[in-house]
């Protein structure tokens, strides 16, 4: 067999256990497998995505004036439901509006890709990651069912997220709420349920209400003990090690978990203490740039605001 055969066999597999699993009726789903296109510019795309450039590059595109002055819009036209979710989840708004700036300009653009394009040919012909979408795959279909939605229709990212917020079917159907009370969790047209469901999402992956996010440190030339820390951004260490190879750190809490990441700048690379915080937005997108993004968008907002 050729893998052209081998891909037809998978994908018949694959129907046929989800359609077991769940209970659905495998007509029905053979039928929506079979009306996915395989789409080259997904697996292009999938190969050079921009969280993979350096940070400077990252900071360019998203913490924009454009950005900045939208995001302030976007603030002040909802401000209502932010007060709502700030309160509900201890997630700071001028988060909450950055991060849907990162994702979607404010839902103004929420991408042109069929979902069911996106996971099918990730799922089945991509190079990494097949897994993962094959189950978001299984996962949209369920969510296409539970909310009544075409699944020919819906249309996302080139790696199959989708709505305002832009979140992955798995997540759609886990963190997603009805925050508007209209009786469904509507992240395509609802900017309620939207700003509830990111506030959700990062309340559940461990956000401190009131905590601290991120602080730039000034590394002393020469002193090269400083990379041995460099790394993930799980909170995995303490003042005392800061303090052990160099660093002068104030205002920490002695016994407060932090990170310690180097992002590419323009001239050179920069150094911050990343908290807890810093590490729930990465839950969102692991990438440390895309958190940075966020954080320093969020601040700009927060400050053309005048707060």
């Amino acid at each position: 067999m050729g893998k052209a055969d081998d891909a037809i066999a998978n994908i018949k597999k694959f129907a046929r256990e989800v359609a077991s699993k769940h209970g659905l009726d495998e007509a029905y789903l053979a039928t929506i497998i079979s009306s996915a296109e395989k789409q080259q510019s997904i697996l292009e795309a999938f190969k050079r995505p921009a969280t993979s450039r350096p940070w400077h590059y990252f900071r360019e595109r998203y913490v924009t004036d454009y950005r900045i002055k939208e995001g302030v819009n976007f603030w002040s036209a909802n401000q209502v439901v932010l007060d709502q979710a700030t309160e509900k989840y201890g997630v700071p708004q001028e988060i909450i509006v950055a991060l849907i700036g990162v994702e979607t300009n404010y839902g103004s653009f929420t991408g042109t890709h069929r979902v069911l394009d996106a996971l099918f040919t990730l799922g089945f012909y991509g190079e990494r990651r097949n897994k993962y979408f094959l189950s978001e795959l299984e996962q949209f279909i369920l969510m296409a069912r539970d909310n009544q939605l075409d699944p020919l229709e819906v249309r996302g990212s080139f790696a199959g997220a989708l709505g305002i917020a832009q979140f992955m079917p798995s997540s759609y159907r886990e963190y997603a709420i009805d925050f508007d009370g209209d009786g469904r969790a509507d992240l395509e047209h609802s900017v309620a349920d939207a700003v509830g469901s990111v506030a959700n999402y990062l309340a559940r992956f461990g956000w401190i209400s009131q905590g601290n996010i991120a602080s730039v440190v000034s590394i002393p030339e020469g002193n090269e003990k400083v990379e041995t820390l460099v790394g993930s951004s799980k909170p995995r260490l303490v003042m005392k090690d800061l303090h052990d190879v160099g660093l002068s750190v104030s205002d920490i809490d002695a016994k407060e978990k932090v990170a310690l990441i180097s992002l590419a700048a323009i001239d050179g690379n920069e150094y911050w203490i990343t908290f807890q915080n810093f590490y729930s937005i990465t839950r969102y997108n692991p990438s440390q740039n895309y958190a940075m993004a966020v954080f320093q968008l969020s601040t700009e907002i927060k400050r053309r605001r005048g707060i």
